[in-house]
């Protein structure tokens, strides 16, 4: 599925990072887009592709940064989609996507998971609904990588829906939020992930543009006023013949409550 072409401009960048909060300066000193922009930007075009209904929420989310892409690049996109599938009331559909720049080279790729839960099978879901059932994880320590807190306000997910394209009434509309198993609006997967790429570039600067890869599940939801934190700790740090790898777990949970919302494995190469 050819999912079109981009010019990533600069001033779509500021947008970006001033929806998820994000102000580190490592971005406009070198010259390099987030990658998890560009993933969001990549997910919000699948939408239109997909038809999925209102409601649908993201369960897994997969993503390796080849090469860094710069302000003014023009990134080409494809995709393919496995599903759906049924698991009891769940309906999955997975999507591999790839970016190209200009002359064709690979500069990021993934995999994003997403669930449409049926209405009748709701109430047994919960409101932790957002990833399949799983072997329950520790979140990862609170010391070692720099700690970022988010508080989850309206303003924020409108900014973000405007500027990736995803309009899921689940994150807009109160009266549809409402009628789902979550009770009420909640916050995008990619707008909470996007908390954790800030903590690893605050870690890891601009390593991290050019080498990320994450594997996270979403496992649990963040609400209007919830104030979220992000938290991760380094596992193993070696060299091998590439080069130095680093390797952390890292997670985002809500700061009063305690509640794990989103388990993930990160990895970057140092320079």
């Amino acid at each position: 599925m050819d999912l079109g072409s981009w010019r990533v401009t600069e001033e779509w960048g500021r947008r970006y990072l001033e929806a998820v909060g994000d102000d580190r300066p490592e971005y406009l000193e070198a010259g390099f887009a987030p990658p998890l922009g560009l993933t969001a930007w990549v997910l919000g075009s699948l939408l239109e592709h997909l038809a999925l209904p209102p409601g649908a929420i993201h369960s897994l989310q997969e993503l390796e940064t080849l090469n860094p892409v710069r302000w003014g690049d023009v990134i080409g996109a494809t995709a393919s989609i496995d599903g759906p599938k049924r698991r009891g009331g769940l309906q999955i559909i997975t999507a591999s996507y790839s970016l190209e720049d200009g002359s064709g080279r690979a500069v990021l790729k993934g995999r994003s998971t997403v669930l449409n839960i049926d209405p009748v099978a709701a109430s047994s879901v919960g409101r932790d609904a957002s990833s399949p059932p799983a072997k329950e994880q520790p979140a990862p320590a609170s010391g070692g990588l720099p700690v970022v807190s988010k508080v989850i306000t309206q303003d924020r997910l409108q900014a973000y829906a405007q500027v990736t394209g995803d309009s899921n009434p689940l994150h807009l509309d109160p009266e549809f939020a409402a009628t789902t198993q979550f009770g009420g609006i909640i916050a995008h997967g990619m707008l909470t992930l996007a908390f954790i790429a800030q903590m690893m570039v605050a870690a890891f600067g601009r390593s991290w543009l050019e080498s990320g890869t994450m594997r996270a599940r979403f496992k649990g939801a963040a609400y209007i006023g919830d104030e979220v934190e992000t938290c991760g700790q380094v596992t193993k740090d070696e060299d091998n013949l590439s080069g130095r790898n680093v390797t952390c777990s890292v997670g985002l949970r809500n700061r009063r409550s305690g509640q794990q919302l989103i388990s993930a494995s990160a990895t970057v190469r140092p320079t």
